[in-house]
């Protein structure tokens, strides 16, 4: 049961990422970027040349987009793992078969 969990916070995880699109703001008001997914220092570089009040929300929240996804893919990857060690303990997933 716990990996199916797994497979939820994965896709949460997927979620946040696909909600990121500071690549997709920048050039939108004009300021060119090379790839798509900008690491947080590149996105902190762009917003402290920013005038743009609304463009510095959004770019900030699209930084706390990223933690997220970091966040939930580590709580995926460990979720699986608890999974897969309580799997071998208590076998489930067999009599469900």
């Amino acid at each position: 049961m716990l990996m199916v969990v797994a497979v939820f916070v994965y896709i949460i995880a997927i979620i946040f990422r696909l909600m990121d699109n500071s690549a997709g703001l920048l050039i939108r008001h004009g300021i060119s970027v090379s790839p798509f997914y900008l690491k947080p220092p590149v996105i902190l570089e762009q917003i402290e040349q920013l005038d743009d009040k609304k463009l510095i929300h959004k770019l900030h929240r699209n930084l706390w987009y990223q933690k997220l996804h970091i966040a939930f893919t580590v709580l995926a990857i460990l979720t699986l793992i608890v999974g897969i060690i309580y799997e071998i303990y208590n076998p489930y997933i067999i009599y469900l078969m």
